[in-house]
């Protein structure tokens, strides 16, 4: 413990002295390795350095969207997207969707970024179409389910039109020349909102992807550009009070000494935002056979369950000293190392200083271990045979008995971690029986767990699962029959889609040489996996 916590010392210093800080604002593309074939060379991908003091201007271009929003009668915003089209919409969405219910004249947000037929028949009955506001978001303008979902929409709008309906109850937000926007300027949509070429998805929370729908919502983006901007000044400085350089420098030396398991605390409301940092972290990181393994959400456990594999940190958004300090103290005693994450005030809208706190920790770890953050090189290989899946029909897998493979692990002494993803209709019910499965698994075992729905994680995490370390078992979970729904103006049906995805991604996962394993659930889905955990775990 205490050699760790040297060695984040001795790292910290050394980034110090050799003025990373300043290097990276310079944009100084020594700073990591080459990208990968086909990736933009990181003095293309830096913008967003530049985003929180560009936001003020966001800000005013926004300024009238809610009110606009509002006056043209609409009750509903929707954002369609995945990963880092999403992921900051999401966090948002958790966050301030209570308050601006208790407040003045308010339009509901969702964010739909699934393809799970059930769910967007459940959540396409909640909306009136014609009241609702849609935001088609995809960086690179051809995102398969984000284009699947915006075809849905739209023949709700009008069914007797096969193209397109309401024109005006659709933005697009892209970047220049990709095929959305290119629709988006030829008419198809009731405005393009233009998003910056220099800035990846899952560093884009800053931009008009993260704040547009955020505006349209009726969030201040005022308030997030004051404090992003401090946030940014403050990680421009060369010392160790850069809180950007200080954590970059633990989840790096704590995972280069083997703790690559960066779990993070944080409370309840934030859970999403805990996802937009899974992403952040293990898009960024998990390739070429390293990475941080994001470890968030998880179910509570006594600390002497935790494996030698672990970094903890605590993010501390409400002044919850006590509390939080007790917590670190037990994983302390318990020889694990901990960072405190503080807010420098209570206001929610300080998320935004966070974005950019763990995008600059982020770039800053990924440059100590030797890895080149800005690129997803794994993530195409599973779309590229999910498209080859969904064109040939050709999608199904072997699966395997739940029972068996659960006794398995839980007799399993190696040191790999147990990643759980469930293309299934997202519910609490069935979330809080997969985060009985994870405390099992880990109590039993000491390995960490991971936990996803598809196909967001396909966009998230998917990337470390494989580009990442070599030591991780899947468990895959997919319904056992999908109530269809006819993608209109394509040959197929989101339920053929959703096990494309599912097939695509288990087969580029076993080719890389994880250990992987698929389960189909009736529609006693939750039955089935208590009576599987109380069977394997006893």
């Amino acid at each position: 413990m205490v050699d760790e916590q040297n060695s984040v010392t001795v790292t910290l210093d050394c980034l110090v002295n050799s003025s990373f800080a300043s290097k990276l604002w310079s944009r100084n593309s020594n700073l990591w390795p080459k990208q990968s074939t086909g990736a933009e060379p990181s003095e293309k991908t830096l913008g967003w350095l530049d985003l929180p003091y560009k936001l003020s201007t966001l800000a005013e271009d926004f300024d009238s969207l809610n009110n606009q929003v509002l006056a043209d009668g609409y009750s509903d915003i929707v954002l369609l997207g995945m990963g880092g089209s999403s992921m900051t919409s999401l966090a948002l969405n958790e966050l301030f969707n209570e308050s601006l219910e208790n407040g003045p004249p308010y339009v509901k947000s969702h964010v739909v970024d699934t393809v799970i037929p059930a769910t967007i028949t459940e959540i396409g009955k909640k909306l009136e179409p014609s009241k609702t506001l849609f935001f088609v978001s995809s960086k690179s303008g051809s995102t398969i389910e984000t284009l699947s979902l915006e075809s849905h929409f739209r023949y709700l709008q009008n069914p007797e039109i096969k193209d397109s309906a309401s024109i005006r109850n659709f933005i697009a937000l892209s970047d220049p020349r990709t095929p959305l926007s290119e629709r988006a300027q030829a008419g198809e949509f009731g405005k393009w909102v233009s998003t910056p070429e220099d800035v990846g998805g899952r560093f884009s929370a800053l931009s008009a992807f993260g704040m547009a729908p955020a505006a349209a919502a009726g969030l201040d983006l005022t308030k997030f550009a004051e404090y992003s901007v401090l946030m940014a000044h403050r990680c421009r400085s060369d010392s160790t009070d850069n809180p950007g350089l200080a954590l970059g420098a633990f989840m790096a030396a704590n995972a280069l000494k083997g703790r690559d398991k960066v779990t993070l605390i944080t409370p309840k409301k934030y859970f999403a935002f805990a996802m937009w940092v899974e992403q952040l972290l293990a898009e960024s990181t998990g390739k070429n056979g390293k990475g941080l393994i994001p470890i968030v959400n998880e179910p509570t456990l006594n600390p002497v369950h935790y494996g030698n594999d672990r970094q903890f940190i605590i993010f501390d958004p409400n002044g919850d000293e006590a509390r939080n300090t007790d917590r670190m103290a037990k994983l302390k005693s318990a020889g694990h190392p901990v960072f405190m994450v503080k807010t420098f005030t209570l206001d929610i809208h300080e998320i935004a200083a966070e974005f950019f706190r763990w995008q600059f920790a982020t770039a800053t770890a990924s440059a100590l271990m030797g890895i080149y953050p800005f690129d997803q090189p794994d993530v195409e290989s599973a779309k590229t045979r999910a498209q080859k899946y969904l064109s040939e029909d050709n999608s199904d897998i072997k699966t395997s008995d739940l029972v068996e493979t659960l006794k398995a692990i839980s007799s399993n002494t190696l040191p790999r971690y147990v990643a759980i993803t469930a293309f299934m209709p997202e519910s609490d019910a069935l979330t809080t029986a997969f985060m009985k499965l994870r405390a099992a698994i880990s109590a039993k075992t000491g390995v960490a767990t991971t936990f996803g729905y598809g196909p967001r994680y396909l966009h998230s995490i998917g990337q470390l699962y494989k580009g990442g370390p070599n030591n991780l078992s899947v468990l895959c979970f997919v319904s056992g029959k999908y109530d269809d729904l006819h993608v209109p103006n394509t040959s197929y049906t989101f339920g053929e889609l959703t096990r494309a995805l599912a097939a695509g991604d288990f087969h580029a996962m076993s080719q890389n040489g994880q250990y992987v394993n698929q389960f189909r659930l009736g529609h006693k889905a939750i039955e089935e996996l208590e009576y599987g955990i109380h069977e394997s775990f006893k």
